[in-house]
This record gives C-alpha cells, structure tokens and sequence, in this order.
C-alpha cells in the first residue's frame, strides 16, 4: 500500500507542477486543495499503518498549511499566528517517532543524550551564523520572528537528530531516504525562510514542492530496522566534542556580537551544554559502576581477598612463565567448627585466616580464596622459596584463632607446585595438596 499511495501523491505533486508552469497564478483547486489533500492522504496511510506519531505530526502540518494558503488565496497580509500551532506541533511528533529507535537500556539512554548533544550543538551553530537577530519590535511581530527562527533551529535539531539515530542502525533504503527527507525538509524551510524575509515568496511558489517531496520521503518507515552489533564510538565521540566546542563558540560570539548574530542561537547552545555536562555525570557514574561490578566479578565476597575467576585469569597470564610457584591451602578440620558453632562463626574464621594469611605473604604474591576453606597463592618464585614461603602460612594459624570467645587451634594443609610447560598448574598444586593431607 505504502508504493501506492506514495506512488499517486507523486503523481499528484507532478500534475501541480506541471499546472504551475503553465499558469503561475495561485489556484483555489491545486494549491489549496489538492496540494493539501497530498498532504492528509500521507497523514491516513501512516495511521493505517499504525505510524501514529508521524500521521499526527502530519495532520498538524497540513492543517495550518491548509489555513494558511486560504488566508494567502484571499489576499489577507498576514494569517493569526494561531494558524502556526500545526507546524510548531509537527516536530515535536517527528522527534517522538524518531527517539522510539531508542530502547530503555542504560546504553540507549546515554545515545540518546548524544544524539541530542549533538543535534543541539550543531542547531546552535547554524542558528547564530545562519539567521538575523530578532529586532526589537511590537507584540505580535516579535512573536512572529520568534517562530520565523523556531521553524529552521527545529528543523536542523531533527535533521541532525535522525542522522546521528540512524548511524547507529543498520542502513536501509527507506531509512536512509527518510534521513535524505529531512535533510529536504530543513533546506525547503531554510529557503523559505530567506524568501520570506526578501518578500520573494508568493502561494503556488516552486519551493513548496520541495516540502511534499519531503513528507513524502520521511512518511516511508522501516519496521524492521536494527541496530549494528558495533558502533562506530570514536566517531560519536568526536562529534559530541565538536558539537560543545560549537556551542561554546555560539554562546561566546551571540555575547560578542549581539547586533549580527541571531540571539536565540543561545538556546540550543546552552541546552546542549547542560545535557553535555548531565551526560558526563552519567557516564562517570556508569564507569564507577562497571569498575564496581569488575570488583565484585573478581573478588570473594566474605573474606575480600580474589576469587577463583581472579586467581584463573591471572594464571592465564603467566602460563608461559616458569618463575611462577602455585600453593594449594585447605584448612584442616574445618567442617568442624560450622557444625559445632555454625556457618556465621566459619565466615569469620575464614576471614580471619585470610588476613593472617595475606600478613606473612610476599608482596610479589596473589591470593585467592577457591571455596569453601580453599585457597590458592601464586606466587613469583622458585619452588624452594615457595617451600619456605608455605612453612610461613603453616605458621601463622600456630596461634588460636578465638570462636564465641573459645579458643580454636586450625592447621592447613599445603602443596606446592612450579610451573612447567603444558601443566595445569591448579591440578598440579591440587595433588600435591591431598598428599600432604593423606601423610597427616
């Protein structure tokens, strides 16, 4: 349906083109009616496509752009500024349809502000070089001029802002021709903008085919667009820093040159800083929770020390390495002391034993508890000093470890082992463990 429909509002446009050469003069039946109806027939496709937000967002835009030509064909200087509240309500459904790409994942969220930064910071650019300052006038022209600078600030926010949405997707023809829409939109209304302000603009001018052709671009919808496995993150990051030094620059000429520039260049530009900052607040909070998790991912819980997980990648990394000792621990009698006293009383032997165990380690050592009363010491060293280095955790159980305020007495089993090519070191350390427990 949608090559149909889409298919006769070209149609339509070229038979009002065509009529516009032949007679320029505006007419009630092609630039009132029929190139409206172009209009709301996209409006009705995308609602039975279930579109919702760009099927308001263009009935809102045909609706004032089809007061506005009735007040033109009858020759009134100037349409009520209400009859603009279609147009000003357009964007604001675009951008809405456009940010459901953005899911609620923490990630999505910390895109979307990107977006936004981005879409700000180059809008405020644009603004101040692109547009005249507002004058200082009456009532109703001041408000006038305000809109005259809304209409292009909006456009290039939602340009910029489907750009750097769709660079994150996968690219699609009709995605990619509805960033091409935008694109046509934002210099249509550009173009308008400074033919309005030399009075070079009249109904039935050329340039409002230009609009049609791009809601007839932005109208197509991919309902199966993904996002890509990687994005290109070095590049979002170099836009977001050129989009706040653009910002920066905005600010800083509006307050130099407050006569040339177009004042409300301030807007997106202060916008964009505040959401800058806010999103940098986000992602150091982000970073300290990654750091968090990599903690916790890699730490025992109860006692502080490393886990396996930790002892395993740090093995991993000296596996070619034959200056590396591994010592296997295993507390002796353990079991007893949570069956007569319970596991919150283990819990705190076993933390106990960890700090005396890291008391009399080398600094050049790794400790990890394994699980349960198991722990493991990698250690950089030649097996002999690992031998004495084990005599010394031996030794630091020798004094009683106090259990409910009664004295306990713990051995700990140890075995040894180097590390040679091809052997898992663990396995190995792990044998030599059960054959010192077995000679107890």
């Amino acid at each position: 349906m949608w090559l149909s429909v889409r298919g006769a509002c070209i149609g339509a446009l070229s038979a009002h083109a065509i009529e516009r050469m032949i007679n320029p003069e505006p007419s009630f039946l092609w630039d009132l009616v029929i190139y409206n109806l172009i209009v709301f027939a996209l409006a009705v496709t995308l609602l039975i496509e279930s579109e919702v937000l760009l099927s308001v967002g263009y009935a809102c835009w045909g609706l004032s752009s089809t007061a506005s030509s009735w007040f033109a064909l009858n020759n009134f200087s100037d349409s009520p500024i209400i009859l603009d509240l279609g147009y000003v309500l357009f964007f604001p459904f675009l951008i809405l349809h456009f940010l459901k790409f953005f899911d609620s994942h923490p990630k999505s969220k910390i895109q979307f502000l990107d977006a936004a930064i981005i879409a700000l910071g180059v809008s405020s650019f644009l603004t101040a070089f692109a547009l005249e300052p507002i004058q200082d006038l009456g009532r109703t022209e001041y408000f006038r001029n305000v809109l005259n600078n809304f209409y292009p600030i909006s456009d290039v926010i939602l340009c910029t802002l489907v750009i750097t949405i769709f660079s994150k997707h996968k690219i699609s023809l009709k995605n990619l021709l509805q960033g091409f829409g935008c694109l046509a939109f934002t210099l249509t209304d550009l173009k308008f903008f400074w033919m309005s302000a030399t009075e070079n603009y009249s109904l039935g001018s050329w340039i409002e085919s230009g609009w049609i052709v791009a809601l007839i671009l932005i109208s197509l919808h991919d309902d199966n667009i993904s996002k890509k496995e990687n994005g290109n993150q070095i590049f979002n990051q170099k836009m977001i820093i050129l989009s706040v030094f653009l910002s920066f620059l905005s600010l800083v000429s509006v307050t130099i040159w407050p006569d040339s520039l177009s004042r409300i260049a301030a807007i997106p530009a202060a916008l964009a800083l505040i959401i800058a900052f806010f999103r940098m607040s986000i992602a150091l909070k982000h970073s300290q929770d990654l750091d968090e998790e990599h903690k916790l991912a890699r730490t025992d819980e109860l006692t502080g020390i490393a886990n396996r997980r930790s002892l395993i990648a740090k093995l991993a990394e000296v596996e070619n390495d034959n200056t590396y000792c591994m010592l296997l621990l295993d507390l002796d009698l353990f079991k007893e002391i949570n069956d007569f006293f319970g596991h919150d009383a283990g819990d705190t032997v076993l933390v106990e034993v960890a700090r005396r165990f890291e008391q009399v380690l080398p600094v050049n050592s790794f400790l990890a508890r394994l699980g349960g009363d198991e722990f493991g010491v990698l250690v950089k060293t030649d097996f002999e000093q690992a031998l004495q280095i084990s005599k010394r955790l031996e030794l630091s159980l020798a004094s009683p470890i106090y259990v409910n305020h009664i004295p306990r007495y713990l051995t700990v089993s140890i075995g040894v082992a180097a590390n040679e090519h091809g052997i898992d070191l663990i396995q190995a350390a792990d044998e030599a463990m059960y054959l010192v427990k077995g000679a107890r």
